[in-house]
């Protein structure tokens, strides 16, 4: 453990990584033609996915060892809390597919779209759920304030990342230096989101009395989002950006893999098919629902579902988050999360494939 709590930083630095490459993505330019059938996609992968895993994942809790003993106020905080990484999917995966089949069209655009848009949100929805889980499942009791403060601490997040850190970024990719000079100053900059958060949280809690959380993955998507839209410097930040991934992901998943516990895995098994089946289900139906409302070819509405089943960087991320957050269950419930996401990742992409 105490190894992996030393090597936190390089798992910090590649997720900011992965915000930023998440947040290169969505490049208004390119989107604007399917932007109705995004928004309704989006609308049915997250709104229906969410609260359909929710009610579900909370009335099977009895079967799942981890949240067997909770109350109900704890199952159903945990059940959101899953809900919300269920609806995590995998930029990079998606990226890689497609590029691998040099794909294009608008099935590929509306994909495309709805991934980025989605992860974006699925981080503002993780913050809630995150917030609202501590305050039920610790015990404390909910009030109308801590949700005035989720929602000031995700204001703050925006504009620390869109202007800040934005502006952080410009200048880094402006200097005129190599490009390894660049690299080195865009993954610091990342990973400094961690620590101005980290900082934050200790010395809100120290001045204030409250914990002011600024959620690190969405400032840094924003601060890409920026970079990409409102920049001269997205040429040269996505060659950053391909530059480094694949160092990036190895660490990344190394990393996840060292917290790995195969027999916990094992033991596990089970559960994660249940959670998996519940997953795929209510995201079929989700989509079936986005696909009808964005009037979407019925052909793209019936293969609607399957570009999103792949999971890896967000999802992982989230997993570790709740991890670090709960200690106890929050170990298991990672160990869990992560043998679906490996089930995710063996099925989603030839599934994709078959689609395009």
């Amino acid at each position: 453990v105490s190894a992996k709590n030393q090597l936190q930083f390089i798992n910090e630095m590649a997720l900011a990584f992965i915000a930023f490459a998440a947040g290169a993505e969505l490049y208004l330019r390119e989107l604007r033609s399917r932007f109705r059938s995004i928004k309704w996609n989006t609308f049915g992968q997250l709104v229906v996915t969410f609260v359909l895993g929710s009610i579900v994942l909370f009335l099977v809790s009895d079967h799942i060892p981890y949240m067997a003993d909770m109350d109900t106020s704890a199952k159903a905080a945990v059940s959101m809390i899953t809900a919300t990484i269920f609806v995590a999917r995998s930029p990079a995966s998606a990226i890689a597919v497609i590029n691998e089949l040099r794909a294009k069209g608008p099935f590929v655009q509306t994909v495309m779209g709805v991934t980025v848009v989605k992860d974006f949100l699925v981080i503002i929805l993780f913050s809630i759920c995150l917030s609202v889980g501590q305050t039920l499942i610790n015990g404390e009791v909910f009030n109308v304030l801590s949700v005035v403060f989720i929602i000031l601490e995700l204001l703050f997040s925006f504009v620390i990342g869109f202007y800040i850190y934005g502006w952080l970024l410009k200048i880094s990719l402006a200097l005129k230096v190599r490009r390894l000079g660049k690299i080195i100053l865009v993954l610091l900059i990342g990973y400094s989101a961690y620590v101005l958060s980290s900082y934050v949280r200790v010395y809100s809690e120290d001045i204030l009395g409250h914990e002011i959380f600024l959620e690190p993955l969405l400032m840094c998507i924003l601060a890409s989002f920026n970079v990409t839209n409102y920049s001269k410097y997205r040429p040269e930040f996505l060659k950053i950006l391909e530059q480094v991934g694949l160092p990036i992901y190895v660490a990344f998943f190394t990393l996840t893999g060292a917290t790995m516990a195969i027999n916990v895995m094992l033991e596990v098994l089970g559960v994660a098919l249940i959670l998996f089946g519940i997953r795929i289900g209510t995201m079929i139906i989700g989509s079936y629902s986005g696909g009808l409302l964005a009037k979407d070819d019925m052909k793209q509405v019936h293969l609607g579902w399957m570009p999103y089943i792949t999971q890896a960087g967000v999802g992982l991320g989230l997993a570790t988050v709740v991890a670090n957050e709960f200690p106890g269950w929050g170990e298991q419930f990672a160990t869990v999360i992560i043998a679906v996401i490996v089930i995710n990742q063996f099925i989603g992409p030839p599934l994709f494939k078959w689609a395009i």
